[in-house]
């Protein structure tokens, strides 16, 4: 359950990355919090457990990265690819599916974006082996010059 878990918060995080259309380069801080979590099967305590959890991590985006791009990042998982992508306006607006361990996980993320910070509401859906549902908000902002430079 953990490990289908990790799979469907990875896929909210990485689609809360692509947000990173047009960004300044530097130090980034973003946060993914669980709003809702649905384990058909999974003991209640669990789901009970991640509801509510938030993740904050800080990273670096290169002056390289950010001029590739999030789809181009994105190509590190061949098993994921975007069903929708726009990204105008300040609006962005994906799906994604990827398909891992024998299953299938649909994400979509909606919400807004600009060169130093973004906020976004995801839902992801597993289906296969293990079922879930989960919905997602994530936020993040550009600190300054990433550390050390």
């Amino acid at each position: 359950m953990r490990r289908s878990y990790c799979i469907a918060f990875a896929c909210a995080a990485t689609l809360s990355v692509a947000a990173h259309a047009q960004v300044q380069p530097g130090q980034w801080e973003s946060t993914v919090t669980v709003q809702s979590i649905d384990m058909p099967g999974a003991p209640p305590q669990v789901a009970a457990m991640m509801k509510g959890k938030t993740t904050r991590q800080t990273y670096c985006i290169t002056p390289e990265q950010a001029a590739k791009g999030p789809q181009e990042m994105l190509k590190q998982n061949p098993s994921c690819h975007f069903t929708k992508y726009s990204m105008t306006g300040g609006v962005i607006s994906t799906a994604m599916t990827c398909s891992q361990n024998g299953g299938t996980m649909t994400a979509q993320a909606n919400g807004r974006y600009g060169p130093t910070s973004f906020n976004v509401t995801s839902t992801a859906v597993m289906s296969g082996r293990m079922s879930m549902r989960m919905t997602s908000a994530s936020s993040g902002r550009r600190l300054g010059p990433c550390a050390g430079k």
